[in-house]
């Protein structure tokens, strides 16, 4: 990982060092390993004691952004007792792992690779016996990596129904009500693939509260009922057939007992970073227990105002979880860019302070960017070179404005993924 980002005053240079070491602190290997201890036949998943000798073979599976790096580590832990196994990250992500299988798929529109990816998975899942051990490694980016389709539903309709989910607003849980309503692997449905062996998911969360039923749409965790039945989007431009996927049918229930989850890492294992670096900086940390969520430019608004009536000198806010985006234009960017660019205008007249939002896997949107920061200087750059504010907000191209006021920030894959962050630093006189 490599942070990529210019700093126009001090306050950039010290949001973009507090974010460095957020993503340092919250690497998926490391929380694994934090987690996942071997003595001999005794495995210990956060101290509860797995007896390895009651197996014949013991795999490592797995989904998500952050799954390949996390497989890396359980691995290594694993050593001789590792079987093999199976791993679904994003295209461009995947890396080596003696023993396990890599397959990379679309991320955040799924393709025929996420159903290719989802059929091999069910497929290894169907061979397992009793006698199997399966170390499930879930993270967020699940839901587009990984697809297996009733079989009244074409490619053509799953990818219809998620861009209308990504312009649509919803939250998370009201997407994956959706989701899980056309899948074979969502909502538990791939813990009856895995059934009979004995699974243990490890959970790297991107969801705001940890809903095991969200993260990667819960493929090992079945929807309530009550919350299928009638699920959210009926005003939504969905195909015929998807409509009648979730007219009908109902989320099946997961083998019994429930298969055990362990949440190795979440956004406020992040915020807590945030604030050490923060202090470690010489600035005085100020978390916020509201998370971060909402339409995103209303949630920038929000902390901008609260900004300017709460500032003080050497202090670095902190905001984390996940916002959404309204689409009214058809420009490029992501629900941190477009925070970060709303966020300009209320901080032009301000001094000695900044305003950072970043995802922390290091994509934003279909973009190269892991998000964005401005300070009182980016609205003047941006239209020294002719290119508005407003207008690039009416066109949702924050893209466009952040590269011309030079507030892209870029890392590449973080392996990571536990929300997004969004810092303020006011750095006092300069």
């Amino acid at each position: 990982m490599i942070l990529d980002a210019t700093p126009f005053n001090l306050a950039s240079e010290l949001a973009l060092s507090v974010y460095g070491k957020v993503l340092d602190a919250v690497r998926s290997d490391r929380l694994v390993e934090a987690s996942l201890e071997r003595v001999g036949d005794a495995l210990f998943v956060q101290g509860r004691h797995i007896d390895l000798s009651h197996y014949e073979r013991v795999w490592i599976a797995g989904s998500g952004k952050a799954s390949v790096q996390m497989a890396e580590a359980a691995a290594q832990i694993l050593g001789e007792k590792l079987s093999g196994g199976l791993i679904i990250t994003k295209s461009g992500q995947a890396t080596s792992i003696p023993a396990i299988t890599v397959l990379e798929a679309s991320h955040p529109i799924p393709d025929q690779s996420s159903l290719e990816a989802g059929a091999q998975m069910w497929s290894f899942a169907q061979k397992l016996g009793e006698r199997d051990l399966v170390i499930y490694l879930l993270s967020g980016g699940s839901s587009a990596l990984m697809e297996s389709l009733h079989d009244s539903l074409s490619l053509d309709d799953l990818q219809q129904t998620n861009r209308a989910l990504l312009a649509s607003g919803l939250d998370i849980k009201a997407m994956n009500q959706i989701r899980s309503k056309l899948s074979r692997v969502k909502a538990g449905g791939l813990a009856r693939a895995f059934d009979p062996a004995t699974v243990i998911v490890m959970v790297l969360s991107d969801v705001i509260g940890n809903d095991l039923n969200a993260i990667g749409s819960g493929p090992f965790m079945p929807i309530p009922f009550s919350d299928v039945s009638n699920p959210a989007g009926s005003s939504l431009d969905l195909p015929a057939s998807v409509r009648q996927a979730l007219e009908a049918g109902q989320v099946l229930p997961s083998p019994k007992p429930p298969i055990e989850h362990f949440v190795i890492g979440s956004v406020s294992l992040a915020v807590h970073a945030a604030a050490e670096a923060a202090r470690y900086l010489g600035l005085t940390p100020l978390p916020y227990a509201d998370p971060l969520k909402g339409e995103a430019r209303e949630m920038a608004a929000k902390i901008c105002r609260h900004t300017k009536e709460a500032s003080m000198a050497e202090s670095c806010m902190i905001f984390g979880g996940e916002t959404t985006i309204k689409l009214r234009g058809n420009g490029v960017g992501g629900r941190c860019q477009e925070m970060a660019a709303a966020a300009a205008k209320p901080l032009s007249g301000m001094k000695d302070v900044c305003f950072l939002a970043c995802g922390t896997d290091g994509f934003d949107g279909p973009t190269d960017a892991a998000g964005g920061i401005v300070d009182p200087g980016s609205m003047r750059r941006a239209e020294s070179i002719g290119v508005r504010l407003r207008d690039c907000l009416a066109n949702n191209d924050s893209n466009r404005f952040l590269n011309a006021c030079g507030g892209l920030v870029k890392t590449g894959p973080t392996h990571t993924n536990v929300n997004d962050l969004v810092l303020v630093v006011h750095a006092g006189n300069e």
